[in-house]
């Protein structure tokens, strides 16, 4: 039995037992059904493991300066207090009629940016061949979301959670980690 298993196994004895209170057993069989769903749809309860995505070689960028062309940003409310923050992706490479030339290997940064303009560097990484995506977690208005950051290398893919709290104040974790084989994708014939 795998880990995940064990511990959801764990979890679903604790919970049968304390709803079998005082309307009997029926009411546990109820929840047992829900927390067996849960079990069924592998949701993982151990902790990610944290990771640091600053290369301290990197010095902080803003976008469209010295070289850094390529940005796209997003204004949510990525802590849950209110405001939104604005989320800045950049890589350094040139543009050419609006379009990025990209080289072998690009610079890549991803920072917050607060209402007065201070700026919370989560990612600075040189991709070799590769290729960064940003998203953001969906989830309701006022609640904390966080950044989901996809590096697509020819020997690796890896997807990373990024918490950010305030400024100075993030963590980031893996979400995704796989080697995979660096010969080539069988879906297209081109490398990222």
């Amino acid at each position: 039995m795998t880990t995940r298993l064990a511990v959801a196994a764990i979890v679903a004895v604790a919970v049968v037992v304390a709803c079998a209170g005082p309307d009997g057993p029926e009411s546990a069989a109820v929840d047992s059904r829900a927390v067996a769903t849960a079990i069924d749809s592998g949701a993982d309860t151990a902790p990610a493991p944290t990771v640091v995505l600053v290369d301290s070689g990197q010095p902080p960028a803003a976008a469209g300066a010295d070289g850094w062309n390529y940005h796209r940003t997003a204004s949510v409310d990525l802590d849950g207090d209110g405001t939104l923050e604005r989320v800045v992706i950049a890589a350094r490479v040139e543009m050419v009629r609006g379009r990025p030339t990209w080289d072998d290997g690009q610079q890549w940064q991803v920072y917050v940016e607060e209402a007065d303009s201070f700026r919370t560097l989560v990612y600075a990484r040189r991709l070799q061949l590769g290729t960064l995506s940003l998203r953001l977690e969906a989830g309701p208005a006022g609640a904390p979301r966080r950044m989901v950051l996809m590096e697509h290398l020819p020997d690796r893919l890896a997807v990373y959670e990024v918490s950010y709290r305030g400024p100075t104040d993030f963590s980031a974790a893996v979400g995704y980690q796989r080697a995979l084989d660096p010969t080539g994708e069988l879906a297209s014939s081109a490398l990222p």
